[in-house]
């Protein structure tokens, strides 16, 4: 049974490696990935900045055509872009060029309160890349949990323009009776949800799980937790727990 779980391993936790990774890594985890229920790979950024990180950060077409290939046929290879780094649509444009046939979607990291600039930026561009999904994550969650007409209104004015808007706890400051308060209140029939939690509390898989039960249909992890601050939801916990879940109503339990 295949997860829409996206592994963001190497993305997220370059933030500790500068997104610098032995190939013999890369390999064993492209490798690993491929035999595993993972419907998507976040892999890394895409990026035009000039700076000292490494090529996770700036994703070239050989690294992510290796990748392509090695993953199975049935899944997605994203990647994300700063949304802080794109000043107009045409560099969007010449930075995704090359890089479109081995591109299943890009994510857009972004304040809410600039979420509808970043969607004009946006619009241009995807008709120029119909195949390609994109996606926004949509960060502080903690702040706007409560606001429920904030976040419809949201939703309302980007539903059109991307595909799945991840919900993202940028200080890991939530709890699951909150999370399932939240979705529950809000019309998530407006279009794919995914999530993002952070583990600031620990609470980042018990949020994950809840969010899955609520509705969400993309769920973000990585292995071991490995990400910015104090990490993620582990990927090799959701894959047991969805196991688990699976055997027990085969056996009836």
């Amino acid at each position: 049974m295949n997860l829409n779980l996206l592994d963001c391993t190497l993305r997220d936790g370059g933030y500790y490696t500068d997104w610098n990774f032995s190939q013999s890594l890369v390999d064993e985890y492209l490798l690993t990935v491929s035999k595993l229920p993972i419907s998507i790979v976040e892999l890394g950024y895409i990026s035009d900045a000039k700076d000292i990180n490494g090529p996770f950060y700036h994703l070239n077409k050989k690294i992510l055509q290796k990748a392509k290939n090695t993953l199975r046929k049935n899944q997605k290879l994203f990647v994300m872009i700063n949304s802080k780094e794109i000043k107009n649509s045409k560099q969007l444009i010449d930075l995704i060029y090359d890089k479109k046939d081995f591109i299943d979607g890009i994510r857009f990291a972004v304040d809410p309160k600039k979420v509808i600039k970043l969607i004009d930026l946006i619009k241009p561009v995807k008709k120029n890349y119909p195949k390609i999904s994109f996606n926004i994550n949509l960060m502080y969650m903690s702040r706007w949990i409560n606001n429920i007409d904030y976040f419809n209104k949201i939703i309302s004015s980007i539903k059109k323009d991307v595909d799945v808007v991840s919900l993202v706890d940028s200080y890991g400051a939530l709890f699951p009776e909150q999370v399932k308060k939240f979705l529950k209140s809000i019309n998530n029939s407006m279009i794919t949800l995914g999530c993002h939690f952070h583990n600031n509390c620990g609470m980042a898989l018990a949020n994950t799980y809840t969010a899955v039960k609520e509705g969400c249909k993309v769920f973000d992890t990585t292995f071991t937790g490995m990400g910015r601050g104090a990490g993620n939801a582990e990927t090799e916990l959701m894959l047991a727990i969805n196991f688990t879940r699976i055997s027990n109503a085969l056996s009836g339990f």
